[in-house]
């Protein structure tokens, strides 16, 4: 687990079960408000991972790739109030796209965790201290994930995860 940047490091998957439970540990690391970038290529797990994250978080439906509505809300039984919000902006070619799902208003005042898909079509629009997360294909079954964030604040996140989910 090699450290990039004094603000990242970095680990491998080696199978869609594996990010997803990488997901759901991540789960357990991250505030109740706060929001998560996902950044890879199509097929690189990101979808695996979300579905982690919902997973850990205790939602009460799986998560499914929103591809199609773009953003999907969940809620976790029995704290009702609290939210996950799903978003894929795969779909979103020009700024009013993602305009159009409700992002822009959720960032600013949100209320729970936002997890993005294809986050790099409103990099302008996260703020600093969101929790980054990029994919890469290394062979058929095989990711790397860079976890990082611009914030200090957000790497102590980071590091009760790297903790939890790998004991350093």
């Amino acid at each position: 687990m090699p450290i990039l940047d004094p603000l990242s490091f970095e680990c491998v998957s080696h199978s869609d079960e594996q990010t997803q439970r990488l997901g759901a540990r991540f789960a357990q690391a991250i505030p109740p408000v706060c929001v998560v970038a996902l950044q890879g290529d199509l097929g690189a797990g990101k979808t695996h991972f979300a579905r982690g994250i919902g997973m850990g978080w205790g939602a009460a439906q799986e998560l499914r790739s929103p591809t199609f509505t773009m953003l999907q809300e969940h809620h976790r039984e029995p704290d009702a109030g609290a939210r996950l919000y799903h978003v894929d902006l795969y779909r979103a070619e020009r700024a009013e796209d993602v305009a159009s799902t409700g992002l822009l208003e959720l960032l600013e005042d949100n209320d729970g965790v936002i997890v993005i898909e294809w986050p790099e079509r409103a990099w302008d629009q996260l703020p600093p201290e969101a929790l980054r997360v990029r994919f890469a294909v290394t062979a058929p079954s095989k990711r790397n994930l860079t976890f990082s964030t611009q914030s200090a604040s957000a790497w102590q996140t980071l590091l009760k995860f790297r903790k939890l989910a790998f004991g350093v």
